[in-house]
């Protein structure tokens, strides 16, 4: 082993650490540095890259004999590794040959055979000759020969040392700098959050939390991306500082510009149609909003508009809207970033698969909302009963109706099942919404048919809840074999008090019945009972009843 005679150091340390050094670096960034092989091309034929000192030095294309070109390669690096030290700074020399009635040239380093380059190696697709492609390999590897000398030298490898040590130092501090604000950015977006979403909590859902997971995630990865950012920017500072790694520096500081001209150039490429999309949006947005005042103002009754009426002027509003949006969605499409790169429409084909193949259902509910719209079968705020529910419509939406029952239950119908069945509507033919109602008594013909009309609006009187105008009248909607079948009408000035409105009158109607004597019953009997069979007033509240 050599100690170097003014730093006391083993020469064979500086001879081996830099090969140690960007060996490691070569297989975290690249193939093995000692030959690199291409890939076949289109006629089977393979090419070699000589890869000297961490740089590329020249590609071997023509098989000469029965030596190939991955062989040339493998030789020639064989012949480059065992020069001496001392031969590096001699000059390389070109020197033609003949082999049979082939011409070539090969590089030589006092006298001794590098490697040559034959007809065959000149690429076909680019203008060279032998002379340009033997010039270029000298002028490369000449540089790579100052590499490695310039990499003996003891001050060049202290330097490269200090600077990778301080660089080091750094990008620790730096790092530590990242995390500091990590922390500090974290702390302030999730007293913003707080902030901002109290009102929502304050609704019973706590929105917070979510917001905190989805701050934390994003800082995590905006810290990790620039973590790595900074120890890309060291190994390449790193390699840079070393002679021999300088090429592999150079390589990566090439990908970085190369990335950032890239998104740079994709950035200004795509500022025309970002603006364009955002002016079709705009001129969309405008058009939507001067339809909708129009629209809500037919809706109040402020315009009057042909073939759209207040009842019909959501609907309208809505439909129009998805026109307006998916008219400006197909202009605007062309002009998005990116649409016309394979990815985009490979999505584009899938979300529409995906849209086409599960929203059958979703399309035939709303055009049956679209009919009901049409239809003016319904509203918010009539009472009305469909099938078995019968409640207040609180929402006519696209999809389904929700009504609220007299239990305070909210019921949710699709629209399709409106559609296919019978909805009466107890609101749409009076005014200020109000709901008719009626109920039936069956009384006997010994009964004075006037004195039932009386005492069945006598009893409606009774009853807080029943319009005094139009006042209640009553029907005889049949004479059976055994009694007359009488029906009362009233109306019920909110919908919702339907239920009580008649519970009450059915009370008050018993009431009045049994003050003024006359029997509720259908008398079906061979003979008439001995009195008639009433309840009197002394008894109305008979025990658990209270006044």
């Amino acid at each position: 082993m050599l100690i170097h005679p003014s730093l006391g150091i083993p020469v064979r340390i500086f001879r081996s650490w830099p090969r140690i050094l960007g060996l490691l670096l070569m297989l975290l960034t690249c193939p093995p540095a000692w030959a690199q092989a291409d890939m076949p091309d289109s006629d089977g034929a393979r090419e070699e890259t000589l890869t000297f000192a961490n740089g590329p030095i020249f590609t071997f294309r023509e098989t000469i004999g029965t030596v190939t070109p991955r062989e040339r390669a493998e030789l020639s690096l064989a012949r480059l590794s065992d020069i001496d030290d001392a031969l590096l700074s001699h000059e390389i020399e070109l020197k033609g040959i003949t082999i049979g009635d082939r011409q070539g040239i090969v590089l030589t380093l006092d006298g001794r055979l590098l490697f040559g380059v034959a007809p065959g190696d000149v690429n076909p697709e680019a203008p060279e000759t032998i002379e340009t492609l033997a010039a270029d390999a000298k002028g490369k590897l000449t540089a790579a020969f100052a590499a490695r000398l310039e990499q003996r030298r003891p001050i060049v490898l202290m330097r490269a040392i200090a600077i990778s040590i301080g660089s080091a130092i750094a990008l620790l501090g730096l790092v530590w700098l990242v995390w500091q604000l990590r922390i500090r950015f974290n702390d302030w977006a999730n007293a913003l959050i707080a902030r901002s979403l109290q009102r929502a909590t304050k609704g019973g859902l706590d929105w917070r939390r979510y917001g905190y997971a989805f701050t934390a995630r994003v800082v995590q990865l905006m810290t990790t991306f620039t973590i790595l950012a900074l120890i890309y920017l060291w190994v390449t500072l790193v390699l840079t500082a070393f002679p021999v790694t300088q090429p592999l520096g150079a390589q990566l500081s090439h990908i970085l510009f190369a990335l950032m001209q890239k998104l740079g150039e994709s950035v200004v490429s795509a500022i025309p149609g970002v603006v364009t999309v955002a002016v079709i949006v705009l001129l969309a947005q405008a058009f939507n909003l001067s339809i909708s005042n129009v629209i809500e103002a037919a809706e109040q009754g402020n315009v009057r508009i042909p073939l759209i009426d207040p009842e019909t002027a959501g609907a309208t509003k809505k439909i129009l809207r998805i026109l307006i949006w998916g008219i400006a969605l197909a202009v605007a499409y062309p002009y998005i970033p990116g649409s016309d790169s394979l990815a985009f429409q490979g999505l584009s084909v899938l979300f529409g698969l995906m849209v086409s193949l599960g929203s059958t259902g979703v399309v035939s509910q709303m055009m049956s909302g679209t009919v009901l719209a049409y239809s003016r079968s319904l509203r918010p705020g009539d009472y009305v009963q469909i099938d078995a529910h019968e409640g207040t419509v609180s929402e006519v939406g696209a999809i389904s109706t929700k009504l609220i029952t007299p239990t305070n239950a909210e019921v949710t119908i699709p629209n399709s099942v409106l559609v296919e069945n019978t909805v009466i509507n107890f609101s749409q033919r009076l005014k200020g919404g109000a709901s008719l109602i009626s109920t039936k008594v069956t009384i006997g013909y010994d009964t004075p048919w006037r004195q039932v009309h009386a005492m069945l609006t006598m009893a409606a009187d009774k009853i807080p809840q029943i319009a005094k105008q139009p006042a209640p009248y009553v029907y005889q909607r049949a004479l059976t074999d055994f009694y007359v079948e009488y029906e009362l009408f009233a109306v019920v000035t909110r919908p919702v008090d339907r239920v009580p409105a008649l519970s009450g009158l059915h009370g008050a109607i018993q009431d009045v019945f049994n003050e003024y004597g006359v029997q509720i019953m259908s008398p079906q009997f061979y003979e008439p009972p001995p009195q008639p069979l009433i309840v009197p007033k002394e008894r109305w509240f008979t025990a658990p009843a209270k006044e």
